[in-house]
């Protein structure tokens, strides 16, 4: 009695012990589902505004923000430059310079005196709200000319280009270390109200008396057309990258106005491919995408394509606010800007999502004058003699339900698309979010894997379950399994330097013999049945393998050896380059057969193990009774054993699936990397983790790439859980239809 209460005593324990370890492994993975959710939820959270302070009351000429956002400057009608809340510092720009006007845009201060004198400076902030006066550029008055109207300036990489104007022509002096690099050149523009000169020095934007806005790329010394523009422009302002144009007009609407870039293709006869590896249209050539990275393809591929002169489009509207625009500014970094309108009114956008960050009344006189931090933290406006600053808190205002799942016109394309490239080379770079083409990638990944795996996988466990002999079955179980201890960096190593260079070489004597091996098989089993009875009796059992085998060992030989005179014959001895230039598909060297065939090799032991187990717990009194029926054993083992042990066989695909949506190494080493909306097979691509992989390291903590690579493995994390719950619920309703058995 004593020991049976102690077994019992320890049962309990061990049922306590258990349930513990359950709960506890259940309450693990929802807590770390619920550390990489709250890492993406910042990304939709609403921006927050602190209050109204005036910094100043005074006459403002010009206004600028610092790049902390914490301090405003301004510059008054004396000539002064003051800061802080109490302008604390004053700094003359020069004696007899007092301004008639001036512009000030991203720290650059360009102020035009009463006696037509230009000066550009930068202005920086010191501690204690003291300001630093750094002179760029000294441009003397022309008394043979009519009186300046204005004057306007830009800085990029020690580099300033001034533009000032009157009533007939907008002069352009550079500079460099204080010192104009060349002669002064004349655009003919009458009537100019304002001049907007790009970040990046290669363009002008000219509003008129009229409210017409033109814009001229100075590379090309052409002027470029806008269309869309439906109402007089009072208010313009570039964007980082300068090929943005934002446009403020008096019914108080909103617009971005973007580059759209143009191409020539010198040979005509050439196939050109967009920058997700698309031909284009012979009719739309000239609208294709004319990034870098589209004209580098198209290079590579042996098309040769130049740029023409590039239009402008209005490619996003805000709605109207209520009162005419009267200023527009926009950060030095990301795409928000800042909007302030005749009715007191001061607004915040994202050009790339098209997201309201903040709109609020702050006076009841018009905004003369507005300015935004770089990091878009910051506002500070002009309004009835006041400066007013205010603080806004939105680190991510790229981010949103459209921009992650939804097609969007960036910069540089022809058209909207769902892209994801996060860096560039320049730093007007506009980041690109669109998770689909990680989610497709991934998708893809998966199914070019199981599409390999599964046949091999389930008809190899069937067989070795219930056909194999005993002594091929010690010999093919344990060697499956070894598989899975492959290191899944070995494979992906093995599969990009090696398979990969290999099969672009062979790639048609690949296709060949892998098509041969279908018709190899039914030769076989035709063969097979013709035999005599007496002959198929004598044959030992488990040896129909080796035939099977020995068969398809012969057709893939004389696949191959056909294959070379049927590719000189069918494509000039290179099928590659007639993929391209035939049926226009560019093959990749790290594509989806070489992600398949890889990923397929780590997946199989996985669905082999699980699927082999299944096949074997089915009753062998059940074989037996049907092979007494007059039932053939493939005919037990397909119509018999495969039903009665479909639910473990569909639990051990659902298993090697998410061991195959998880996959990193080999997708990371052998897909090439390429965020493609392309599921053919000669494509590469990016899945969801190896995306997380590759960009977590460089991504700054709590930056807007962090926070969407975890919002990747949250949907990482939900794809597998639909997948399996998917299975589950198949795999329950397949049990209670086979429960007999």
């Amino acid at each position: 009695m004593r020991s049976l209460a102690s077994e019992l005593r320890k049962d309990r324990l061990a049922a306590v012990v258990i349930r513990i370890g359950g709960v506890g492994v259940i309450a693990v993975v929802l807590a770390m589902v619920a550390v990489i959710a709250s890492q993406a939820i910042p990304l939709f959270v609403p921006a927050s505004v602190g209050s109204i302070e005036t910094v100043a009351a005074a006459e403002t000429m010009a206004v600028g923000v610092t790049s902390r956002g914490s301090v405003a400057w301004w510059l008054e009608p004396d000539g002064g430059v003051r800061a802080g809340a109490g302008g604390v510092e004053v700094v003359n720009l020069a004696e007899g310079a007092a301004p008639a006007s001036a512009s000030a845009s991203r720290g650059v201060l360009a102020v035009l005196s009463a006696d037509g004198r230009a000066l550009v400076g930068t202005v920086r902030t010191r501690p204690q709200n003291t300001v630093q006066w750094a002179p760029l550029a000294d441009l003397a008055a022309n008394s043979a000319e009519r009186p300046w109207r204005g004057v306007v300036a830009e800085a990029d990489r020690g580099e300033v280009l001034a533009a000032r104007w009157n009533e007939r022509v907008v002069e352009l002096t550079t500079h460099r270390d204080r010192r104009q690099a060349g002669p002064a050149e004349r655009i003919a523009a009458a009537d100019t109200a304002a001049v907007k000169i790009a970040p990046t020095l290669d363009s002008l934007a000219l509003i008129d008396q009229e409210g017409s806005l033109r814009v001229r790329c100075l590379v090309r010394d052409e002027w470029s057309a806008v269309a869309g523009i439906e109402s007089a422009v009072t208010a313009a302002a570039f964007l980082p990258g300068g090929r943005s144009l934002v446009a403020g007009s008096a019914d108080g609407a909103v617009v971005v106005i973007q580059q759209i870039p143009r191409v020539e293709i010198v040979n005509s006869s050439a196939a050109a491919i967009d920058i997700s590896g698309r031909i284009i249209d012979q009719k739309r050539r000239g609208v294709m995408d004319a990034t870098d990275e589209a004209i580098g393809l198209n290079n590579r591929a042996g098309v040769r394509v130049r740029r023409v002169a590039p239009e402008w489009r209005v490619v996003r509207r805000f709605a109207a606010g209520g009162g005419a625009i009267s200023a527009i500014a926009a950060g030095s970094r990301g795409r928000s800007f800042a909007v302030g309108d005749l009715d007191g009114s001061v607004a915040v956008f994202n050009a790339t999502s098209g997201r309201l960050v903040t709109r609020d009344r702050w006076t009841g006189h018009g905004v003369d004058a507005v300015a935004i931090s770089p990091r878009s933290d910051a506002l500070v406006a002009v309004s009835g003699g006041n400066v007013l600053r205010r603080e806004v808190a939105c680190p991510h205002p790229e981010i949103s339900l459209r921009t992650l799942f939804m097609p969007v016109w960036y910069e540089g394309l022809a058209e909207p698309r769902t892209v994801w490239q996060t860096s560039g080379g320049s730093d007007g770079f506009q980041p690109k979010y669109s998770l689909w083409p990680l989610i497709l990638g991934t998708l893809k990944a998966t199914f070019y894997a199981m599409l390999v795996s599964i046949p091999l996988a389930l008809l190899a466990a069937l067989y070795v379950s219930q056909l194999a002999p005993g002594w091929l079955q010690s010999f093919v179980k344990p060697t499956v399994e070894m598989m899975a201890a492959v290191p899944t960096v070995v494979v992906g190593f093995l599969a990009a330097l090696w398979l990969a260079p290999r099969l672009e070489i062979w790639l048609f004597p690949a296709v060949l013999a892998v098509a041969s091996i279908p018709l190899a098989i039914v030769l076989v089993l035709a063969g097979w049945r013709v035999l005599p009875a007496t002959v198929r009796n004598r044959v030992p059992e488990g040896a129909e393998l080796l035939l099977l085998l020995g068969g398809c060992g012969l057709v893939v030989a004389l696949a191959a050896l056909v294959a070379g005179p049927a590719e000189q014959w069918l494509f000039d001895g290179d099928a590659v380059a007639a993929l391209f230039v035939d049926w226009g598909i560019r093959y990749e060297q790290r594509n989806s057969i070489i992600v398949g065939v890889a990923l397929g090799f780590a997946v199989i032991p996985v669905i082999f193990t699980i699927a082999e187990d299944a096949c074997s717990a089915v009753s062998p009194s059940l074989v037996q009774a049907a092979r007494a029926l007059g039932a053939t054993r493939w005919q037990a083992a397909i119509r018999l054993v495969a039903p009665a042990a479909s639910p473990g066989l569909l639990a051990a695909v659902m298993l090697g699936l998410g061991r195959a949506v998880g996959e990193t190494m080999i997708v990371l080493m052998a897909a090439g990397n390429t965020p493609v909306l392309d599921f053919g097979p000669f494509s590469g691509m990016r899945t969801m983790s190896a995306a997380m992989a590759f960009e977590i390291p460089e991504a700054a903590v709590g930056g807007t790439l962090f926070r969407v690579l975890f919002l990747t493995g949250f949907l990482l994390f939900v794809l597998s859980f639909l997948f399996t719950t998917a299975a589950d619920l198949v795999s329950r309703r397949l049990r209670r239809r086979h429960a007999r058995v």
